[in-house]
């Protein structure tokens, strides 16, 4: 095996300075990009390759205490002030600022749609402050495309699905995972007709993963059991009383307006959970007192945050042809709006 090629190799070649190539190849924007572009061109011939576990060495060889490691820009699509009402972001963006701070980052918010802004001159903004790491945020109100940035200087992460048309890294939740779990939960409860209510803009911002898990579920069961959904761009108490009756469901599992149906429920003449078992497929906003699974959104930012780190490190930049996605489990949360699980009669034998 030939002798490794070392950054000083490299150095020799171009005529620089081996600090100049080491703060090329991280995409240091302290070095010019005609300048980058030769050394990497250089290196790319030597046929270096970049050692992780001497990097991870030498960090670790040099630690003296957190350091500051520079800033991870949040993008988001609505005004700050919209935090202190959803606590379902505000969960995400703590989690991720958590993780980046422990890290040595500094974490800041830009509003990408705000009055005066452009796609060009937060790019401007974004690169004169040294922020190459991006975490955007779910798109608000509804599911669709974002302005297009520089992506070719940043790395860059979205949470979820509902930025559409952009291809790139993501971390989401695990809606599969959620539902096969909501489901076997509410099994355990005594259930056995157990429907769906997704208004269309779920259906967009999870990428159809939700209906697409609950019909797999349905197949699992005999043709005579399975529960046709209620899918719909917009849904009324008259309509989700008529599924209610016409597919004999004894448990609705919502995804969206929680309290607002589970008031038409209640008024449609079901007592919850003696008549009818409530719970949210996705525990988000003022839900206090329903069943349902917990997203766990804070843990989501974190896996943002730990993916944009980790392309930090790996020098990763712009838009990847073949993007890649970490999907979070959540967990379920028992409450009031399910009827208690069965008594198990006997002991062990």
């Amino acid at each position: 095996m030939g002798q490794r090629v070392s950054l000083r190799d490299i150095a020799k070649r171009a005529n620089v300075h081996f600090t100049t190539v080491g703060l090329a190849l991280r995409h240091d924007p302290r070095v010019t990009a005609a300048t980058a572009a030769r050394i990497r061109a250089v290196a790319q011939e030597l046929g270096y390759t970049h050692d992780a576990m001497l990097s991870a060495l030498s960090a670790y060889r040099h630690h003296t205490g957190l350091r500051h490691a520079g800033v991870i820009g949040c993008i988001t699509t609505y005004p700050p002030e919209e935090l202190a009402t959803n606590p379902t972001e505000r969960q995400l963006i703590e989690g991720a600022m958590r993780y980046v701070q422990a890290q040595g980052f500094g974490f800041e918010s830009f509003q990408i749609n705000a009055p005066g802004m452009t796609a060009p001159r937060l790019s401007r903004l974004l690169q004169a402050r040294g922020i190459h790491g991006l975490i955007l945020t779910p798109r608000l109100p509804q599911p669709g495309p974002m302005p297009d940035l520089e992506w070719e200087h940043f790395s860059v992460v979205a949470c979820g699905y509902s930025i559409t048309g952009l291809r790139v890294h993501r971390a989401c939740v695990h809606h599969a995972h959620n539902m096969r779990l909501a489901m076997n939960k509410l099994r355990e409860h005594g259930y056995r007709r157990i429907g769906l209510v997704l208004p269309y803009e779920i259906f967009e911002r999870t990428l159809g993963m939700v209906p697409g898990a609950f019909h797999a579920e349905q197949y699992l069961l005999p043709a005579a059991d399975r529960v046709t959904p209620l899918i719909a761009h917009k849904i009324t108490k008259a309509c989700l009383g008529r599924w209610l009756h016409e597919q004999r469901i004894d448990c609705v599992m919502l995804s969206a307006y929680p309290l607002e149906m589970l008031d038409w429920i209640r008024e449609l003449g079901y007592q919850v959970p003696q008549d009818m078992g409530v719970c949210l497929g996705q525990l988000f906003g003022k839900t206090e007192g329903l069943a349902g699974i917990d997203n766990q959104m804070d843990l989501v930012g974190e896996a943002a945050a730990s993916f944009v780190v980790s392309l930090l490190q790996q020098n990763e930049r712009g838009l990847p042809a073949y993007p890649r996605t970490i999907s979070v489990e959540g967990r379920w949360v028992e409450r009031g709006t399910v009827r208690p699980l069965p008594a198990v009669v006997g002991g062990v034998g």
